[in-house]
């Protein structure tokens, strides 16, 4: 063998260590990675297993607590505040348990009350509006509502509608003391009443009835009506308000839709 083929074999065999020493080391490199990322996944397992136990260990402290103090255990619950931390897992903390109480029983009140409100209105808009379009039922649903915004009447929707009722006269919408109670709202009728209601009582759309805080059907020609001002005819149903201290002074009774 000539010494020039001996300078290249000595060449190829360098090159075919070369290569396998870099194949080698990124074997090295990818088993490296798969170590590490196998490590972190069971470190993360591991830190959820803390966790849940955790949670689950705070849960039977609920429930502990629940049957000494007899505080129901929701609010228990939501004065505990927890927080995820990268390093320490799950970090529990605490609200002072009175304060918690005294908010939520506050805003279940609110619940509870806005809940009575929108029966009320919707039972308004049911009984007395119910075979109208929907302009019709919103008109009746805003009466109710201009009313509860006026000196003159109760501040709450339920104190409006069933303003007099306890007595056979004398009561503001006719359907509370005229025995239509004694027939429960179902069906369409009332699933569209509560719509209306809640959308009525949410602010959407304009006061179709112009501020209107009194009404009465086309069949009738009542004597109050001389003293208000008529504003709207919608439906079946036509429209007033108070004259505004202009109009008593100009002797203005009707503005008949203008």
């Amino acid at each position: 063998m000539s010494a020039v083929e001996r300078m290249d074999l000595d060449t190829a065999r360098s090159q075919q260590k070369q290569v396998a020493t870099a194949f080698h080391l990124l074997a090295t490199i990818l088993l490296g990675i798969a170590v590490i990322s196998a490590l972190h996944f069971a470190s993360m397992r591991v830190r959820a297993q803390d966790e849940n136990l955790e949670t689950i260990a705070l849960a039977q402290r609920i429930l502990d607590q629940e049957a000494t103090t007899g505080i129901p255990g929701y609010i228990q619950l939501a004065s505990q505040q927890l927080s995820a931390n990268g390093e320490t897992g799950l970090t529990v903390g605490t609200r002072p348990l009175n304060d918690l109480y005294a908010e939520t029983s506050a805003l279940f009140d609110g619940i509870s009350r806005r809940s009575s409100e929108l029966d009320c209105l919707a039972e308004a808009v049911y009984y007395e509006a119910r075979s109208e379009p929907r302009v019709g039922q919103m008109a009746v649903a805003q009466v109710v509502l201009n009313r509860v915004d006026s000196r003159h009447w109760p501040n709450t929707i339920c104190g409006v509608v069933y303003q007099g009722s306890e007595r056979r006269t004398g009561c503001q919408f006719t359907f509370t003391c005229d025995g239509s109670l004694e027939r429960a709202p179902y069906g369409r009728g009332w699933r569209n009443a509560v719509e209306v209601a809640g959308l009525a009582m949410m602010g959407f759309g304009e006061d179709v009835t112009r501020t209107a805080t009194h009404y009465h059907t086309v069949a009738v020609d009542p004597i109050w009506n001389d003293s208000l001002i008529r504003t709207r005819h919608i439906g079946t149903h036509i429209f007033y308000r108070f004259p505004n201290w202009r109009e008593r002074r100009a002797g203005v009774l009707r503005d008949r839709d203008a």
